[in-house]
């Protein structure tokens, strides 16, 4: 997605650690007509997939799943990890690490809206070591439900994330591939 690269290449960076910092467009202060463009794309090239549901993890991955169900016209669950105010005691449940955060959280879904009936289409902003997306993966299984595949907005093709889930033969399509950094520049696939 040509927008979206040129976005990466104009605004992004690379801080401490390696982390790369989308933030001014991507999952903090957003860029609401490419977060629409992505989700379109998104939408497009899962068509016909016959998804019912788009999953994401709290919370960064909101918005993208938002325009992406929107476009699908197809109900949005976000895995919550945080308590706040009442969720059903009744949910499905999987760990996941973010080691960005160095935090373990507890992702968490009603089973009321997630049942073995539903084609679930798995979305995040970034996907790098892949934790959030094989703990959304396990929360579809317990529902009985069936997993149409990944969408993120940014790959990180340096992490194990987007080569484990192709070992584990689903489907995933990043919207653009950071192949490497290098001299504190970004590489795009």
């Amino acid at each position: 997605m040509d927008e979206l690269k040129r976005r990466i290449l104009s605004d992004a960076y690379v801080g401490e650690g390696g982390i790369i910092h989308v933030d001014m467009f991507l999952n903090h202060c957003m860029d609401m007509e490419l977060m629409e463009h992505m989700g379109n794309t998104l939408a497009r090239r899962f068509r016909g997939s016959k998804i019912t549901k788009v999953l994401t993890a709290e919370s960064s991955g909101i918005a993208l799943a938002c325009f992406t169900g929107w476009a699908l016209e197809v109900p949005v669950i976000y895995a919550k990890k945080f308590q706040t105010g009442h969720i059903d005691p009744d949910v499905y449940t999987a760990e996941t690490h973010s080691f960005a955060m160095d935090k373990t959280y507890t992702l968490k879904v009603s089973k009321r809206y997630l049942n073995e009936d539903d084609v679930v289409l798995l979305v995040d902003d970034i996907l790098s070591n892949g934790q959030d997306i094989l703990s959304l993966l396990e929360l579809v299984s317990k529902s009985g439900g069936e997993v149409a595949g990944v969408g993120v907005a940014i790959e990180k093709a340096t992490r194990e994330g987007g080569k484990v889930l192709r070992r584990m033969d689903i489907r995933v399509e990043s919207l653009a591939t950071i192949e490497r950094i290098e001299d504190g520049e970004i590489i795009l696939a």
